[in-house]
């Protein structure tokens, strides 16, 4: 049994595994079922065992059971890497819930007897299994099961029907739910979890035609079926908590990440194929369809970076159900839509069916095998409905958002270090005595949208000091610290310009060369004495590229400045700017400007969110050679990299500005009523709360990606990074900021509630820094760098 190798770095380690899977991969696969593959035919169960055989000689046929049980012991990691390369390869696809679902169930609940028995049957595809708890009058409610089982000496007598049991006609073994005790309490309990061989008398299977014209789905019939008391998994009634855990590794697998990105990587190819050339209307196609395809490619950044953490729950024993379900929503959509561009793709010539496709061969049609797309496109809209509806998931996240239970009430601290909390915590309970709504209104409206205490408590809690090294006097954290706390500060709306000074402005020093002046400028902001803010022209609007409107001239021994730069945020408050200007012999250079040198000009003014900015005029100010902190060999490079960790943190700060909007609606929701109801009570309002916790689900996995790894990665990879999250946030932000408002009536368009101002910060952060247009177009324009 191969084994990832045990020498070199962890990522050459595993690299070398993935060659490994690859590889064998490439050359195992028979000629016949590679054909099918490609031509998009379904499998048939021939060339599923037959395949799924030659991975269990191989040792691979199940990728997530320990040694002990026949699979091959690896970790996470590797089993990520084997379905992505499974998934990309020309290997048949097939879902086969003995290895993926039930059977880890009977390694976690059933007996060493159960184990030896049924195991080893799943995996040599001697035995496939269904499984059985769908009911015709029950639907997604499995706790309103009539299938009833009533003990007889040793053994158990099964009566009823299950329904849409996937590749049920395939199977032979069943995983059965079904009620064992009919007087209890609560329809959950008096349930059992029972192994039924579907060869036994009184079983009858009906397969049932799907909407791509396959034999899929299946309906069973047990009439005084006898089952071996032996086959009751876990105790009496207890099936419910089983059936519970079950469906849990069935949302995490069912969110098909694998599977996703296999998809997106073939859609890829497509968008290149449809390249418009010289055509000016098929390049308009050509550009809309890489953008669609960016965006799906951004979705599927989203769902990895939230698989994992939930896979890592499940792996340790726990149970992520509410994250399963947002899983198996995110995934499922992404995958549907993901075959849905490919049709699209391809236009009219995927409406060709072929007939032969369905039994697993090719067929040899004028119109090649694009045809064949559609019986994958209809195979998985009911995916949307298996393992609990899209409809229920929603109805799971919403209770729980509605009863407490998730990160809206209760942020969790989980993805901190220890000292990462602590500063978090530390933060939070400042906001909460110095930082209240009341004292916010005063400061816009008596202060200008800044308040010297304010920002002098921030300093001293050392907020100011901390993404900076301590050879400056900074604490030497990272950005990585920094963001949890800038997510608290966007959850209390600080209006004090910290991103601009202590993100955006540092970050521009930190990247410029070392010199007397750089050194002194960074001391300062350290103290939190000094506000420092960076003027770049329009590349503070679109957070890429610096487009500076004032010039550089020589003059003696100095610099002489002029030009107006508009819409400089800080600038209102600052001490100092740090200014890119154009130079007469070409490129870019970065000066150090005092605010109070001759010849500046502040024209300062609040946003519609109560945040100050200024427009800076420079009118003949002339500064020493010295104050020049960058060239043009420097000065770029510092500037773009300050403008993609303050987008970052510009992202966090919506981050924790949506969570206390949800907080804030979730609560009025919760106490307001009409017509003698709560409008908690109203399904539609929960769903469309369920939808914005989705979507900023969504947004703080991809933001806190957005750092990983940051130093060596490649630069296209980062700038895909940040786009990715700029354009997540922003989307689910400006859903949030417009729909928080109508949720609460008109009470949430008047300046007085807490509310309102949370729209106009998220509205506000859409547009700063690029819009989540912009950075879509970016991303769809890169989407061909490596991707590390």
């Amino acid at each position: 049994m191969p084994d990832s190798p045990d020498t070199g770095t962890p990522g050459s380690r595993l690299e070398a595994f993935r060659k490994q899977i690859r590889d064998f991969l490439r050359e195992a696969v028979p000629p016949d079922i590679r054909a099918a593959t490609r031509a998009h035919c379904l499998v048939t169960r021939e060339q599923a065992a037959r395949w799924h055989r030659i991975l269990h000689a191989r040792g691979w046929a199940a990728p997530g059971w320990p040694r002990e049980h026949g699979g091959p012991g690896w970790s996470l990691v590797e089993q990520a890497i084997f379905r992505e390369e499974l998934a990309a390869s020309d290997a048949p696809h097939v879902e086969n819930l003995g290895i993926d679902t039930i059977g880890p169930t009977l390694i976690r609940h059933g007996t060493p007897e159960q184990c030896r028995r049924f195991l080893p049957g799943m995996l040599t595809f001697d035995d496939f299994w269904a499984q059985g708890y769908s009911e015709p009058d029950a639907g997604s409610d499995l706790a309103s099961l009539r299938t009833v089982a009533r003990r007889d000496g040793d053994t158990w007598v099964v009566n009823g029907t299950k329904i849409w049991q996937s590749l049920g006609h395939w199977a032979n073994w069943a995983l059965v739910l079904a009620r064992t005790d009919a007087a209890a309490q609560r329809k959950q309990d008096g349930i059992s979890v029972l192994l039924i061989d579907l060869r036994s008398p009184g079983v009858t299977v009906r397969p049932i035609r799907y909407i791509n014209g396959s034999h899929f789905h299946v309906q069973m019939f047990f009439d005084d079926v006898r089952v071996p008391a032996a086959n009751l998994v876990g105790t009496e009634n207890s099936g419910w908590a089983i059936a519970k855990g079950l469906l849990v590794i069935e949302r995490l697998f069912v969110a098909r990440v694998a599977e996703c990105k296999a998809e997106l990587s073939r859609a890829a190819g497509l968008v290149e194929q449809q390249h418009g050339g010289n055509d000016p209307a098929r390049s308009i196609e050509h550009a809309l369809l890489r953008r669609r395809h960016a965006a799906l490619d951004i979705r599927m950044r989203a769902l990895e970076a939230a698989w994992w953490p939930a896979v890592q729950q499940a792996a340790q024993g726990g149970s992520p159900q509410l994250e399963a379900s947002l899983l198996k929503l995110e995934g499922i959509q992404l995958l549907q839509d993901l075959h849905l561009f490919s049709m699209d793709a391809h236009g009219t010539a995927s409406l060709a069916f072929d007939p032969q496709a369905v039994e697993g061969r090719p067929g040899e049609g004028p119109t090649g095998h694009a045809g064949n797309l559609a019986l994958h496109m209809w195979r998985y809209r009911g995916s949307s409905l298996a393992g609990g509806s899209s409809e229920i998931q929603l109805q799971i996240i919403a209770k729980a958002i509605f009863s407490g239970q998730t990160e809206i009430d209760c942020p969790r601290a989980d993805h901190l270090g220890e000292q990462q909390a602590m500063m978090v915590d530390t933060v939070r309970r400042w906001l909460d005595k110095h930082y209240t709504f009341a004292r916010r209104q005063t400061i816009i409206g008596t202060h200008g949208g800044f308040d010297e205490a304010a920002w002098t408590g921030l300093a001293e809690l050392g907020l100011t000091s901390l993404a900076i090294p301590e050879a400056a006097a900074g604490l030497g954290n990272t950005m990585a610290d920094l963001l949890p706390i800038i997510e608290a500060l966007g959850e209390a709306l600080v209006l004090e310009p910290l991103p601009w000074s202590a993100v955006l402005a540092t970050q521009a020093l930190l990247a410029a060369p070392h010199g007397p002046a750089r050194a002194a400028l960074l001391a300062a902001l350290a103290s939190g004495q000094t506000r420092c803010a960076l003027a770049c022209g329009d590349g503070a609007s679109d957070g890429r590229t610096p487009r500076p409107k004032i010039t550089a001239q020589r003059t003696g021994e100095g610099w002489r400045l002029d030009g107006v730069n508009p819409m400089v945020m800080g600038g209102a408050q600052a001490h100092r700017f740090v200014v890119a200007a154009c130079l007469s012999d070409g490129g870019i250079g970065l000066f150090d400007v005092p605010a109070s040198i001759g010849g500046i000009g502040k024209r300062a003014y609040q946003l519609h969110d109560g945040r100050s900015a200024a427009d800076l005029h420079l009118d003949g100010v002339v500064l020493p050679r010295a104050a020049l902190l960058a060239g043009p060999e420097h000065a770029c490079v510092s500037i773009q990299q300050a403008l993609a960790l303050a987008t970052v943190a510009l992202c966090a700060e919506s981050v924790g500005a949506m969570r206390r909007a949800l907080g804030i609606t979730v609560e009025y929701l919760r106490t307001r009523r009409q017509f003698g109801r709560t409008l908690s009570e109203q399904q539609v309002l929960q769903h469309r709360v369920a939808e914005h916790y989705r979507a900023w689900n969504n947004a703080r996995h991809l933001v806190r990606q957005a750092l990983a790894d940051w130093d060596t990665v490649q630069p296209a990879e980062r700038e895909r990074r940040v786009s990715a999250a700029k354009y997540m946030t922003g989307t689910a932000g400006r859903g949030i900021a417009l729909d928080v408002l109508q949720l609460h009536g008109a009470i949430g368009l008047q300046d007085e509630t807490a509310i309102s101002h949370y729209s106009k910060r998220l509205i506000g952060n859409e547009l700063l820094l690029g819009n989540a247009a912009t950075h879509l177009g970016r991303f769809a324009a890169i989407m061909d760098a490596p991707r590390m």
